[in-house]
C-alpha cells in the first residue's frame, strides 16, 4: 500500500504545470458554457499552423465591451491537436503604439545571437523595453496585453499585414516568446454542448 501511495505522490509531482490541455474547440465549449458568452479568439501561426491561441470570453457581441477574463494557450508539438494553458486571468488592455521610442534595445529568439530577455533598467521597465523593440521591429502595430497575478502575462503586438510578436511578463523581466508572419481572427464564437 505505501509503494501505491509513493507512485501516486510521484506521479503527480511529475504534473507538468500546463496539464490543462485540449483542443480549442474544447476551450471555447468550456468557457462559453451558459447563457450569454462568446470567445474571441486571435491565432497565432506558423506556416499556415496555429500554435499560440489568445481566447478572450466576453459576455456580449456588443463593439466597445472588454472580455471578462482571457486564456493564453500554445502548443509545442505542431502535429499535436490539443493545446495546453500556459496563463489565464482578467486584466486586459490595450497599449498605445509608440514606433518612434527611446529605447535601443533589441530582442530576438534563442540563438539569434540577441538577448531574449530584459529586466527594469533606469529608464524603462522591462516590459517597456521589449514593447518598443517590437513596436520598432514591427512597424505601426495593435498593442493587446494580458496580465494575472497567478502567472506569466502577454504581450500581443500584430500589423495590419498580420505580422506579429508575442512577449511573455514575468515580474521580474520580460521576454521574447514566439514572432510569426501570419495572424488569424475569430469574433464571436460559441459553441453549444451536446
Amino acid at each position: 500500500m505505501r509503494q501505491l501511495y509513493l507512485a501516486l505522490a510521484f506521479a503527480l509531482l511529475a504534473t507538468p504545470a500546463c496539464a490543462e490541455c485540449m483542443t480549442v474547440r474544447d476551450f471555447i465549449k468550456q468557457e462559453t458554457a451558459g447563457p450569454d458568452k462568446f470567445a474571441d479568439t486571435f491565432g497565432f501561426r506558423h506556416d499556415h499552423r496555429t500554435d499560440s491561441v489568445l481566447m478572450l470570453i466576453k459576455t456580449t457581441t456588443e463593439k466597445g465591451r472588454l472580455p471578462q477574463r482571457w486564456l493564453f494557450l500554445h502548443r509545442d508539438d505542431p502535429k499535436a491537436e490539443t493545446y495546453c494553458l500556459v496563463s489565464r486571468g482578467v486584466t486586459f488592455g490595450q497599449h498605445q503604439d509608440m514606433t518612434e521610442n527611446g529605447s535601443a534595445d533589441n530582442f530576438g529568439p534563442p540563438g539569434s545571437g540577441l538577448p531574449r530577455c530584459a529586466k527594469d533598467s533606469k529608464d524603462f521597465t522591462a516590459q517597456e523595453q521589449l514593447r518598443y523593440w517590437a513596436n520598432r521591429e514591427l512597424g505601426e502595430s495593435n498593442i493587446l496585453y494580458v496580465a494575472t497575478p497567478d502567472g506569466p502575462g502577454f504581450q500581443f503586438l500584430f500589423t495590419n499585414n498580420q505580422d506579429w510578436i508575442i512577449i511573455e511578463d514575468d515580474p521580474d523581466k520580460s521576454c521574447f516568446y514566439d514572432r510569426g508572419p501570419d495572424l488569424t481572427l475569430k469574433f464571436n464564437t460559441k459553441l453549444i454542448n451536446p
